[in-house]
């Protein structure tokens, strides 16, 4: 008790050194929030979306779309002063006004005709968190999508042509580019450019089957801007191949554009510029095609050919989800194919995807087979091995493909 007192007596002599008159002078010290400014932040609101990116000399880069402009890494100025903002850009897209901010969570700023931006902190960039395969079960289409993000900035979503109402939001190729958590993809459109813009929330480990990433968007509707949320599974990144066998059961394609005109492989005919899926249906279901792993480094491809079955042994690198067809060690002209596969919870399904570069060689590769087979080339010959290749680059412009195949049985 005698210490509260002390206390007390203590705290009165303080307030009475401390107090003035009427006309005395208050300063008050406002907190320079120049500092907690300092980070990425992402805005992502109906009508716009803009990644903020501020340093601690009061520098800052803007990458944004406002639904009628996009632009990309313009440099700006971020200054405070008496408890307001000014934010300064070279293409003059600037703000100004007052604003509230949480530290390392999000800040808001206040123009005085009553529009308003709120940013959220991005403790961490997801660019290398996105890279790999993705599937959904979105309301986009009524079956499976699948979305793969590459490490080269392209990215793809692929789901059965037919079922989706807009084609040109999944069944493109695109550039994408992450910045904190906001994915900017960049979606060619009939000579120009669509933008969609998410903001992601990724889930590392999320359910036993692997990472689970959700992306909001707003997408532009007959009725108006609608808010979608979709989540997307991604299989833990590594593969249970061996003793599994599957067989061809469907076919996703996309992005299908070349020439026009008709090849044949294993004796069916193919047009790059009017190609679908049921053209895999002809050529795998008739041919019976299956694959199996007898190990971890082997794939055999099995399908028949002239009423006979064909059998052929494929070394293979396995990387996470990437998986490499060396075609070249049954026969040494064929190039090396790189694609992407990954197998649902159970194992019941396996998903072979491959993009543009990987279609040519691995239809190449079957293009040179069947050549062989019918005694029109000469595997010795370089130059004419070479203008199969050549021939099947001229003609395809773009295509993505993911082959569906069903576990049959596990091998003994």
């Amino acid at each position: 008790m005698k210490i509260f007192k002390l206390m007390m007596l203590a705290l009165v002599a303080m307030v009475g050194l401390n107090s003035c008159s009427e006309d005395c002078d208050h300063v008050i010290n406002e907190h320079d929030h120049s500092a907690d400014l300092v980070g990425t932040w992402t805005c992502l609101q109906e009508g716009y979306a803009e990644a903020l990116i501020i340093k601690a000399d009061g520098s800052a880069l803007s990458t944004g779309y406002d639904g009628e402009e996009y632009w990309e890494n313009v440099a700006g100025n971020v200054v405070v002063e008496n408890g307001k903002i000014n934010l300064t850009f070279e293409d003059g897209n600037n703000w100004k006004g007052h604003f509230d901010i949480v530290p390392g969570v999000a800040f808001s700023i206040f123009t005085d005709n009553g529009d308003y931006l709120t940013f959220n902190y991005c403790k961490e960039d997801l660019s290398d968190e996105v890279v790999g395969m993705w599937v959904c079960n979105d309301n986009w289409a009524d079956d499976i999508t699948i979305q793969t993000y590459s490490n080269d900035g392209k990215s793809t979503i692929t789901t059965a042509v037919g079922l989706v109402t807009d084609n040109s939001l999944v069944n493109q190729e695109s550039e994408y580019k992450v910045i904190g958590d906001l994915v900017f993809r960049k979606i060619p459109a009939e000579g120009n450019f669509r933008y969609l813009i998410a903001r992601i929330v990724y889930t590392p480990d999320a359910t036993e089957m692997g990472d689970v990433m959700t992306h909001k968007m707003y997408i532009p509707s007959e009725n108006g801007v609608i808010e979608n949320v979709g989540s997307w599974l991604r299989i833990k990144q590594g593969l249970n191949l061996t003793n599994k066998l599957y067989t061809y059961n469907s076919a996703y394609v996309s992005n299908a554009k070349g020439t026009d005109e008709d090849f044949n492989i294993l004796g069916h005919t193919f047009n790059m510029a009017h190609i679908a899926n049921g053209n895999f249906d002809m050529l795998f279901r008739s041919e019976l095609f299956c694959v199996n792993f007898p190990d971890a480094n082997t794939i055999k491809h099995i399908y028949r050919s002239n009423g006979q079955d064909v059998v052929i042994d494929i070394p293979i690198t396995v990387e996470d989800n990437k998986v490499t067809l060396d075609m070249r060690a049954s026969i040494p002209v064929l190039r090396k194919v790189d694609m992407y596969m990954f197998q649902d919870a159970d194992d019941t399904q396996l998903h072979m995807y491959m993009p543009t570069s990987s279609f040519i060689n691995y239809f190449a590769n079957l293009e040179v087979i069947t050549m062989m087979q019918d005694g029109k080339i000469d595997p010795t010959d370089a130059a004419a091995v070479a203008k199969v290749y050549a021939d099947m680059e001229a003609r395809v412009e773009s295509i993505n493909v993911s082959f569906v195949m069903k576990a049959i049985e596990e091998i003994k």
